[in-house]
């Protein structure tokens, strides 16, 4: 189990310093050809937000030369397919967006192209785009355009031509957008690093110049690139513009008669795994086995088994590169075979990472080449909510209130970053000894956006605990402010009375209804927490949304003053529900025997 002396990943502050940059750099040039039947675009967002949900976009298009119209097509297909993507919904995923472009555009020219009185001069173009969002490059293509890839100085093809040839060595387009009613796209998403670059051609470059030779420019032009490299310019890049002009003048050299076009891609640093990435790329590894004190895994010397469950293990290890103490925690191998398991654990990991407040479990990135799945937690001294709750049977209200606070300034620093916590309770609430709260367990989270890379797995059961989980969470199982206010007026009922303000639910696959959640008084249980708070704690866990407070900023002054309506004045049947129905029963038994005597 002893692994190399690796040194940790970088943390959340020095990544976060590796800002999102891309150039690029094209030419175009027609060759022996009247016209330019060829057409390439690219962008980078100016707009930070919409550089991050929506990455940067590369396109090229190559019209066929038999047609009148391939030009317009050609050029249509480049300009629209960016404008258009940019336009699509943040929610929806990069494949997503990219296939609904790809469909309208496809459907309109080839409309228009069935319009011309000639049959030939449909509105056709090979066509391939390049997307590069996080650390993900996706491509779509259909056609004869090609895309490469050039790492470490070897230059590969990622798409396949898709052409159809003759006995004499002639070929024809087989698909292109325009070409059918239907269209067939080659999708393909490949991990990308800095210092790669990407190159887009038509088959005027591609057919004239072979691969080694393409490697060869590049390879002979290393002032250039590495010139772009230290500039780590965004967006234009003059150099490499150059350079795509070097290649097409090569082709031109060299015999080409057709247009040629080339488009340069330079990827120089590139921002945190989105949580999709951290899924695919983390679920590759292994479950370590149940580990005993002594023992080390990857330079951590296990010092003290802290937690050993059916879901997971908790270690206490000291680093034996910085002599610090972490927590170690790894999956359970019982669900080794589980996946909707293993990415809960991934996202609690991811989470971590990317959060940085003091009211948030931290969790620190593990060795880069290590073949094990584990977590390197910071080292909480305290304990949980649960603990203090044994500890305080009966806790001081101002306490009560202190941990109220602390817990909603970590749930706030969650929602900036677009999570949900999901299953605030006492067990994920971790108390120090100076009352400070930090938030742990964020495997039942919800990360707003992550579904770039599509989700296997259906949840078939809502996610967290059901006697802290909003109700409305068993029919939409994604959690927002509103529930996180009930999970936590539960989580401070209990920590004040030690028992639940509903009924308990005994069963993890059994919910509840609207209906039979009866509130229970806390005068039940203390008689020295004042009406007006438990007024509030009732309203922060009403079974209904639009029952609980509109804000967690509202709760927070209903628990330290009474609320501006008087209790008494509040209706009979929110302040005591026993009784109201009480009343309604003698009511209609009065009715009853004044029917029966008349």
């Amino acid at each position: 189990m002893e692994g190399s002396n690796l040194k940790k990943g970088k943390g959340k502050a020095d990544r976060a310093l590796s800002d999102f940059s891309v150039s690029y750099g094209g030419n175009s040039d027609r060759g022996e050809k009247k016209h330019n039947q060829d057409a390439f675009a690219a962008l980078l967002p100016s707009n930070q937000a919409e550089c991050r949900h929506k990455g940067m976009v590369a396109c090229i298009a190559d019209g066929v030369s038999c047609s009148e119209n391939s030009q317009v097509a050609s050029q249509i297909s480049v300009t629209h397919f960016i404008e258009d993507y940019l336009a699509t919904p943040k929610t929806l995923t990069v494949r997503e967006s990219a296939g609904i472009v790809l469909n309208r555009l496809n459907q309109w020219l080839f409309h228009h192209g069935q319009q011309d009185n000639l049959k030939h001069n449909t509105m056709v173009a090979s066509f391939s785009a390049l997307i590069v969002k996080s650390n993900t490059a996706y491509i779509f293509h259909a056609g004869d355009c090609r895309i490469y890839l050039f790492r470490n100085n070897e230059l590969s093809v990622l798409t396949r031509d898709h052409r159809q040839y003759t006995l004499n060595e002639q070929h024809y387009l087989i698909r292109g957008l325009g070409m059918d009613a239907h269209l067939e796209v080659d999708y393909q998403s490949i991990d990308i690093q800095p210092g790669d670059m990407l190159l887009l051609t038509t088959d005027g470059i591609h057919e004239t110049l072979s691969q080694t030779a393409l490697k060869d420019i590049l390879l002979g032009q290393y002032d250039i690139r590495k010139e772009s490299m230290l500039a780590a310019n965004k967006g234009h890049d003059a150099g490499l513009e150059c350079l795509a002009k070097q290649i097409t003048d090569a082709a031109k050299q060299t015999g080409g008669d057709d247009n040629g076009t080339c488009l340069l891609v330079s990827i120089h640093s590139l921002p945190p795994l989105l949580l999709g990435e951290s899924i695919e790329f983390l679920s590759t590894r292994s479950i370590p086995p149940v580990l005993e004190v002594g023992q080390k895994i990857d330079g951590y010397l296990i010092k003290r088994v802290i937690y050993s469950g059916s879901r997971s293990h908790l270690y206490l290890v000291k680093d034996l590169e910085d002599n610090k103490e972490y927590v170690l925690k790894t999956p359970s191998e019982n669900f080794e075979d589980d996946p909707s398991y293993l990415q809960a654990f991934i996202r609690e990991g991811w989470i971590g990472e990317h959060m940085s407040h003091a009211g948030i479990m931290r969790v620190f990135e593990s060795r880069e080449s290590t073949p094990f799945l584990y977590h390197v937690c910071e080292h909480i001294k305290g304990v949980t909510l649960r603990q203090w709750l044994y500890d305080n049977p009966k806790p001081d209200i101002a306490d009560v209130r202190m941990i109220a606070a602390e817990v909603i300034v970590a749930i706030r620093a969650l929602q900036r970053g677009g999570i949900y916590h999901g299953d605030i309770k006492p067990d994920n609430i971790m108390i120090r000894p100076d009352m400070t709260v930090v938030l742990i367990d964020f495997g039942s989270a919800h990360v707003k956006g992550y579904q770039e890379l599509n989700d296997p797995v259906t949840h078939l059961l809502p996610a967290g605990d059901l006697n802290y989980l909003a109700p409305e969470c068993l029919i939409s199982p994604e959690p927002n402010m509103s529930s996180e206010l009930f999970s936590l007026g539960v989580t401070l009922y209990e920590t004040l009375t030690g028992e639940l303000p509903y009924k308990r639910v005994r069963s993890q696959r059994m919910g509840r209804t609207v209906a039979k959640m009866d509130y229970i008084p806390i005068s039940r249980f203390r008689s020295d927490v004042p009406e007006w708070i438990d007024v509030a704690l009732k309203k922060a866990c009403h079974p209904l949304p639009e029952g609980r407070f509109n804000a967690l900023s509202e709760f927070i002054t209903a628990l330290h003053k009474p609320v501006t309506t008087d209790v008494t004045s509040m209706p009979l049947i929110e302040r005591d529900p026993v009784l109201f129905w009480q009343c309604i029963s003698g009511v209609l038994l009065a009715l009853l025997l004044v029917q029966w005597l008349w």
